[in-house]
């Protein structure tokens, strides 16, 4: 089904953007210190309004609500920026990367100090890891597997996480900050 644009929805959205982008995108500037960047962070913040604009009133708290979401934006993209040169003072062999380049190895350096991690498990925390966390089984599936009891399942799953965050914090050095917070999150019980 396609839906139209209302001309009052397009009416009231230009409206908005002629009278705050200017002032939107200087506030951005004082925060990323990068045009080309304010400008893509610009265009974000009024894609994200219009995709907004049924929850918003347009006419009423639209400055407050721009000024926040570009705040934030702004943020993001600073600590994005902090995250990637983070990655290379870590590993000064690596080439310089694009952004898609910097995730990508972050992903890789995150999935490397989990495997190191896993493969240090005793070998039933390492299977119920295993099956749990990676497989996507319940407690209670992974324990008819292995054939002990579903609390026994679930203490060999607590005090597997525990060593993997443990051994994680011990390689903080040559691991992104950023990833740690990804990594403790994902190993929460």
């Amino acid at each position: 089904m396609t839906t139209f644009l209302h001309k009052a929805e397009v009416a009231a959205f230009d409206s908005v953007y002629a009278q705050y982008h200017q002032a939107v995108f200087k506030n951005i500037c004082k925060l990323v210190l990068q045009p080309e960047a304010a400008e893509d962070i610009l265009q974000e913040v009024f894609l994200a309004l219009w995709n907004n604009r049924h929850k918003l009133a347009l006419t009423n708290d639209a400055a407050r609500w721009l000024f926040v979401v570009s705040y934030n934006k702004s943020i993001q993209y600073l600590k994005t920026a902090a995250r990637e040169k983070t990655i290379l003072a870590a590993h000064p062999e690596l080439p310089v990367a694009t952004e898609d380049d910097c995730s990508a190895l972050l992903k890789d350096l995150q999935l490397d100090l989990i495997s190191d991690a896993i493969e240090k498990l005793s070998p039933r925390k390492k299977m119920i890891f295993q099956l749990c966390r990676l497989e996507g089984k319940s407690l209670q599936e992974a324990a008819v597997i292995l054939g002990i009891s579903t609390h026994t399942a679930k203490e060999y799953l607590k005090a597997s996480s525990t060593f993997i965050k443990t051994y994680i914090a011990a390689h903080q050095a040559t691991t992104p900050v950023a990833g740690l917070l990804f990594l403790s999150i994902y190993f929460q019980y």
